[in-house]
């Protein structure tokens, strides 16, 4: 019993993309902001859920701690690379007048430790961001260089209600929220919380929702997911939500086939979330069947969160495992190669659904849309 229990303790990985929440719902609010431009200021249109809002470093001695994160590293960076660069039309068009034109992009969970990051990535590519929270503030809002296009909106991912008015108006969404203490539990954020997101997402027709979910979801026997379940069925209540994300964008866009266009999803499935600085993209292998996974840190999660946007024809409607190439394991040891932070680079196990690239591009050419 003993051997068995150690097992399942050693296997802890963290494969997934658990988000700290806050302790309290408080009153709504929103604020904005501004450009350091005299001319121009970013008004908030709704307001925002984030149903993953606390910092970590409050909820040290959590179980759902624990589980979210299985070695602690460098604080989280932001990966140097830009989203994109627009096209400029014919004639001379300003940045502010730019940036008045871009719809902005909801992350919901930006308190967590991969929400932060996703929200960092964004305003370094010089993206108009809503971060929400359930207490309507960014944590890291004193960082925020002045000029940088952020919303602080309130929102939580049980009230559909005000998920609505986080959704309006935006041109995607990054779902980062997870399970915690404070901050509601699996069956109410990682499950129905994301359904009530998607829901959100297809009547305001935002054109792409990207989820953060979790590696070994969808293998109930390997000892990845026996341990992480252990903390509230959260696996259970993972992949329940993904196979409602599925099913919801099938069912909608069968139904506007010939009218409206497409609406689409992507869910990205992480490895063992590490606070280590970003490698790149070069770095990173991605999976598609859930059969490896590996180590990953947060800020290379949060530019494939951001970058996938920019290829909804190749990411939409995909499910991919991501983690570092040079960490890459079968499920069913990759606990233990995690923990002692090992290379298995000659380790001699292929998928034959692993894709590899020097190029975001590249790196999700090849990925098999979901059936």
């Amino acid at each position: 019993m003993k051997a068995i229990i150690v097992l399942l303790l050693f296997s802890a990985t963290a494969l997934h993309a658990f988000s700290p929440t806050p302790a309290v719902l408080q009153h709504q609010q929103h604020n904005v902001l501004r450009s350091n431009l005299p001319s121009f200021q970013l008004r908030a249109t709704a307001a925002a859920d984030d149903s993953s809002s606390s910092d970590v470093t409050k909820d040290t001695s959590s179980t759902s701690s624990c589980r979210r994160s299985f070695l602690v590293g460098a604080s989280g960076t932001i990966a140097a690379t830009a989203l994109s660069s627009f096209q400029q039309p014919a004639h001379a068009v300003s940045d502010e007048e730019s940036s008045k034109k871009k719809q902005p992009i909801v992350v919901i969970g930006s308190n967590g430790r991969t929400g932060s990051e996703v929200v960092k990535y964004l305003l370094a590519a010089n993206e108009p961001v809503r971060a929400t929270s359930r207490t309507g503030e960014y944590n890291d809002a004193a960082s925020v260089p002045e000029g940088a296009m952020l919303e602080q909106l309130v929102c939580d991912v049980t009230d559909p209600k005000s998920i609505q008015l986080a959704c309006a108006g935006t041109s995607a969404v990054i779902f980062a929220a997870s399970a915690s203490k404070n901050g509601g539990t699996p069956s109410a954020v990682d499950n129905a919380g994301l359904v009530n997101v998607a829901k959100a997402c297809i009547d305001a027709n935002v054109p792409h929702l990207v989820v953060v979910s979790s590696g070994a979801v969808t293998k109930p026997t390997s000892p990845v997911y026996q341990f992480l379940n252990l903390f509230g069925k959260i696996m259970e209540e993972k992949i329940r939500g993904e196979d409602s994300v599925r099913k919801l964008y099938a069912e909608h866009n069968l139904s506007e086939e010939g009218g409206q266009k497409k609406l689409t999803y992507t869910i990205i499935r992480p490895g063992g979330l590490t606070l280590d600085p970003p490698r790149g993209v070069a770095a990173i292998e991605l999976n598609q069947g859930d059969t490896k996974s590996g180590r990953l840190a947060r800020a290379d999660v949060a530019a494939l969160c951001v970058e996938s946007l920019r290829y909804p024809q190749l990411t939409g409607e995909t499910t991919f495992e991501c983690y570092d190439a040079d960490t890459g394991a079968p499920l069913a040891t990759v606990g233990l190669s995690n923990i002692a932070k090992k290379k298995t680079d000659g380790e001699a196990f292929v998928s034959g659904f692993e894709r590899r690239g020097i190029t975001y591009e590249e790196l999700f050419n090849g990925l098999q849309k979901d059936a």
